[in-house]
């Protein structure tokens, strides 16, 4: 009640009681300054000077005509009280009503006249009123749907806590002429967009095709966005959302039919063009946007900024993507691309420390870029007997032994992995390597693997987070092919590495289990993770025996390196030794070695020390 007050109370003060004749052929801003300006005088009347002529005051309300010089201009007073419309919108909330219909004519006539003048906010009203008695409306039912309207609009903003409505007759009338607008104006919207206009049965929705993708694209942001950092697996999905955007028109969404969703996913079904390369896009990449657009018609359908409601047999709506011709593999595709042990002995060979260091982590744990990418220092135990063999794990381990044990992304999968000598003393050269460079001490949250400039090497947030990945293992595939010859390796992804465990494993059901268990595949458990009762069911001491089978099978790598330290270049070699003696400076060292600094900067840049 004290909200109605005060809205009272302000209206009370705010109104201005004007001739009604004054009122016709004055625009409405003009009255409003006019009154406003009475309003700051606090004039309750505005009449001739004490000599009868025309003070400041009445040039000043010579909008107002004649009812302006000759005091017929009024303000309701300098103390509100209760009016008749007030004291039964109180009656309304104290029986509990709401929303509150517009008032009864008995009750909001006497509020906005005075005698013959009327409220310049309600001048309207006037015109209702201004022929012979028969012609007035008796009942506030009886106004047309647009003074009713009005009406609604003036209450409003005089009492706005109080929750005003029509009668239903007047919000069908006022909704039914407001959506044959909108329809004529969705249909001549479609007429200058060359677009098939919409049935007559078509539902009026606010918005369009594409600002509900620019919508959607914010919420998927947000979803993948953790803690305030992003997560780049999610640059694919909006990725996905750029290209709705660009390939598909912009229609309202009212237009969005059965037949108009149907035709969205039939573009993506029937594999359109690469724009690059004009041949069509993959199955699976198309696939992968159909599977947005379910994403996003869901979305859609329950969002509470678009009206927007699955069309009836939406879900009929075939989403299979078409196969191609071109689809078909050749049985030399089938087998999963690898390196041999030649291929990695020569990779081994060539590779810098720290590169040995990625390439073996990689073949030891099953592990790509995302992967070791994000290993921990906290993760890793070091020369110590398996974490759960004190929980039943039955594996004939000892203090020699190390493990690295972690959750693996987005699935929360955990793994273990039995390190491999060769793989220990390269982890304990790199940290000690890191603490020198970065002159501080490592924390056991930080990443194993970090910059020069303690940045992660894989940047999760990145569209492109394996990036530094990739160009270091181009570089030495590279490297390599130049010294040994064209051919000498294929040129495999860094990705290859982590299949080459899992491959070597092969097919059978047995050793099949196990290359899952090494790639930590499976159903997470929802408890604490990392307690061996919620995984003692998988065969680890069998994937740890395998492992030590494997690094067997890739002895001759070992055999051609015995110290995983040494490096093969003579000149890096050279220039490692300078590095090693404390000396930073490129061009001392590039005049020891007889050799152009910027060669040092590069092999400085192959060993990540530049």
């Amino acid at each position: 009640m004290r909200e109605l007050w005060n809205d009272h109370q302000q209206f009370f003060l705010s109104q201005v009681f004007v001739d009604p004749e004054v009122l016709i052929g004055l625009p409405e801003f003009v009255v409003e300054v006019e009154a406003q300006r009475l309003l700051g005088r606090q004039t309750p009347h505005l009449g001739s000077t004490a000599e009868g002529g025309r003070g400041p005051e009445e040039r000043a309300w010579s909008a107002f005509g004649s009812s302006g010089r000759n005091g017929g201009v009024t303000v309701a007073g300098r103390e509100a009280q209760w009016s008749p419309l007030a004291l039964w919108v109180a009656e309304q909330i104290r029986l509990g009503i709401r929303p509150i219909t517009l008032p009864p004519l008995t009750e909001l006539l006497p509020s906005i006249y005075r005698s013959k003048h009327v409220d310049y906010r309600f001048g309207f009203f006037t015109q209702l009123f201004s022929g012979p008695r028969d012609s007035h409306p008796p009942t506030i039912d009886d106004l047309s749907w647009q003074d009713a309207f009005k009406l609604l609009n003036r209450l409003t903003a005089a009492y706005p806590s109080v929750p005003w409505t029509m009668s239903q007759q007047h919000i069908d009338d006022t909704a039914r002429f407001h959506e044959q607008v909108a329809r004529e104006a969705i249909v001549t919207t479609a007429k200058v967009r060359s677009q098939k206009p919409p049935t007559k049965n078509s539902p009026l929705i606010p918005g369009t095709f594409h600002e509900a993708l620019r919508e959607y694209y914010q919420h998927r942001k947000a979803y993948f966005t953790k803690a305030g950092e992003f997560d780049g697996s999610g640059h694919h999905m909006l990725g996905m959302i750029d290209n709705f955007q660009n390939r598909q028109p912009d229609v309202p969404l009212a237009m969005l039919d059965f037949t108009r969703c149907l035709e969205i996913y039939d573009f993506w079904k029937n594999r359109p063009l690469n724009l690059r390369t004009k041949g069509p896009l993959s199955k699976k990449h198309c696939a992968s946007h159909v599977g947005e657009l379910r994403r996003f018609f869901i979305w859609l359908h329950t969002s509470d900024k678009f009206a927007w409601r699955r069309p009836e047999d939406f879900d009929l709506i075939e989403t299979k993507v078409k196969r191609l011709p071109s689809d078909r593999r050749s049985i030399q595709d089938i087998d999963l691309k690898t390196f041999s042990v030649e291929h990695l002995k020569l990779i081994y060979k060539h590779a810098m420390p720290a590169q040995r260091l990625k390439l073996l982590w990689c073949l030891n744990c099953s592990h790509g870029a995302a992967e070791i990418g994000r290993v921990e220092w906290e993760d890793l135990f070091l020369n110590q007997r398996h974490p759960w063999t004190s929980e039943g794990l039955k594996f004939d381990s000892d203090d020699d032994d190390s493990w690295c044990g972690l959750l693996r992304p987005k699935t929360d999968v955990v793994g273990w992995w039995l390190l491999w000598p060769e793989t220990v003393q390269l982890t304990e050269w790199w940290n000690a390597e890191l603490q020198q460079r970065l002159k501080r001490e490592l924390k056991p949250a930080e990443r194993m693997l970090l910059t020069n400039t303690g940045a992660n090497l894989y940047r999760d947030s990145s569209r492109n987070a394996q990036t530094s990945f990739s160009n270091e293992w181009r570089r030495l595939l590279s490297r390599v092919v130049k010294a040994e010859g064209k051919g000498a390796v294929p040129s495999l992804p860094f990705g290859t590495l982590r299949d080459q465990f899992s491959n070597w494993l092969g097919s059978e059901q047995n050793r099949a289990v196990l290359a899952s268990v090494a790639l930590a595949h499976g159903i997470p458990h929802k408890g604490d993770k990392l307690l061996f009762k919620h995984y003692s069911n998988r065969p680890w001491a069998h994937l740890f025996e395998a492992q030590k089978d494997y690094r067997q099978h890739l002895q001759p790598m070992f055999d051609d390196v015995p110290d995983p330290l040494v490096i093969h270049d003579p000149l890096t070699s050279k220039i490692m030794d300078h590095w090693n003696a404390g000396t930073r400076d490129v061009r001392v060292i590039a005049k020891e070695c007889e050799v152009h600094s910027t060669t040092v900067r590069q092999k400085l840049k192959d060993c990540g020390l530049a």
